[in-house]
């Protein structure tokens, strides 16, 4: 992995290590589990995280095993920041807030909750879904596990408070993910591109499977399991959002989020 190292130095404005101190930092969350990976990337801003994609896209035939894992503050409890391949880090760069607008607070994945709290007070506002980790987990995380913690049973989790996302999907380009009426859906899937095929595919099968979908949605008050098909489409509304939140970024990754406070 030493050349991709090098590689990526030449197309990332922001930092590439492969030291042993650096990937030892990175091997571990605060799960039981410890996987080794090969090179730890700090991305200075959307473009670095657009330019990785496209990289790893370009190289998949040459090297199969090579991969991108998004990885914020890493006190997941289920080893979803850990990879053998390449680690995206978020807290070194990608950590501004980016302002407060009614009850919407935009902010990048790798701010720690505890300074978006200290924003968000200002203001009389919260985000409920705060962990009992919130001292020490950070935005990007809480998105991509579905955090919840002691207000959750009144609140919801955090995927009830997304308001929207700015995600870098596999074709290596950044979309805004927001809530859609059935007018703005039909659009989505009519557009012949990428983006319409991602709602396209999607639609048709929730729309070819509803009621099997509808009633696999587990009956309980707090689900943390990810891949919430069930939630992205009510017949009136269809928001790919329920489906990226708690998918430990296995389907996008998120360079933004605002959040319904």
């Amino acid at each position: 992995m030493q050349h991709i190292a090098e590689d990526l130095r030449g197309i990332l404005r922001g930092d590439v290590y492969n030291d042993a101190e650096t990937l030892r930092a990175h091997s571990t969350d605060a799960s039981i589990f410890s996987v080794m990976p090969q090179v730890v990337v700090f991305p200075k801003d959307s473009e670095d995280v657009q330019a990785l994609v496209r990289f790893v896209a370009q190289q998949k035939k040459e090297n199969p095993s090579l991969s991108l894992t998004p990885r914020a503050a890493g006190t997941d409890m289920g080893g979803g920041p850990l990879n053998e391949s390449i680690i995206v880090d978020f807290t070194k760069y990608m950590n501004a807030f980016k302002g407060i607008e009614g009850n919407l607070a935009t902010v990048e994945p790798g701010m720690f909750y505890r300074d978006f709290e200290t924003e968000t007070l200002k203001r009389d506002l919260i985000l409920p879904s705060f962990t009992a980790s919130k001292s020490i987990n950070a935005m990007g995380g809480m998105v991509g596990n579905n955090s919840a913690g002691e207000l959750s049973l009144v609140y919801g989790q955090t995927k009830e408070h997304v308001e929207s996302l700015k995600v870098v999907f596999t074709d290596g380009k950044e979309y805004v993910v927001k809530k859609l009426n059935k007018q703005e859906l039909q659009a989505k899937v009519e557009q012949d591109d990428f983006e319409g095929e991602i709602y396209r595919k999607l639609y048709h099968l929730i729309e070819g499977d509803y009621e099997t979908i509808i009633n696999a949605k587990p009956k309980v008050s707090k689900n943390a399991a990810g891949y919430y098909l069930w939630d992205v489409w009510d017949k009136t509304s269809f928001d790919l959002n329920q489906l990226l939140v708690g998918s430990q970024g296995t389907l996008g990754i998120v360079t933004e989020i605002t959040f319904r406070l």
